[in-house]
C-alpha cells in the first residue's frame, strides 16, 4: 500500500505543479483574456501578476520536499479565492476546477506534512 500512496503523491503533484504552471505564466505575461477576468472581478492587473508569480512559485515549490506541504496550502487559498470568485461572478459550474484543484491542494499538503516536520530534526 505505501507504494500506491507514493505513486498517488508523485502524480497529484505532477498534475498540480503543470496546471499551476499553466494557470501562473498567462497571468504573469498578462494574457488579454486573464487580465479581462481579472478587472471583471474587481482586481487589478498587479494583483494578478501577483497571483501568476505565487502560482509559478507554487508550482516550483511543489518540487521541493521541505517547501512542498507549505506551497500546495498557499496553492489552496489561491484557488480557493478563485473558487468564490467564480461563485460570485460566474455560473457555478465555472467553480469546479479551482474546488478541485483546491482540494489535491488540501490533500497534497496534508500528504506531505511530514517533510515539513522533517526540518525540526
Amino acid at each position: 500500500m505505501g507504494k500506491k500512496r507514493s505513486w498517488l503523491v508523485t502524480s497529484t503533484t505532477g498534475l498540480l505543479a503543470v496546471a499551476f504552471l499553466m494557470a501562473g505564466i498567462p497571468k504573469l505575461t498578462g494574457a488579454e483574456g486573464m487580465a479581462e477576468n481579472f478587472e471583471r472581478f474587481g482586481l487589478s492587473v498587479s494583483f494578478m501578476r501577483f497571483i501568476g508569480v505565487s502560482e509559478v512559485a507554487g508550482a516550483v515549490g511543489l518540487f521541493l520536499p521541505r517547501l512542498a506541504p507549505l506551497a500546495a496550502g498557499g496553492l489552496a487559498v489561491i484557488v480557493a479565492g478563485a473558487a468564490v470568485l467564480h461563485l460570485m461572478h460566474d455560473p457555478a459550474s465555472q467553480a469546479i476546477p479551482a474546488g478541485v484543484l483546491t482540494a489535491l491542494c488540501g490533500f497534497l499538503a496534508y500528504r506531505r506534512r511530514g517533510d515539513f516536520l522533517s526540518l525540526t530534526d
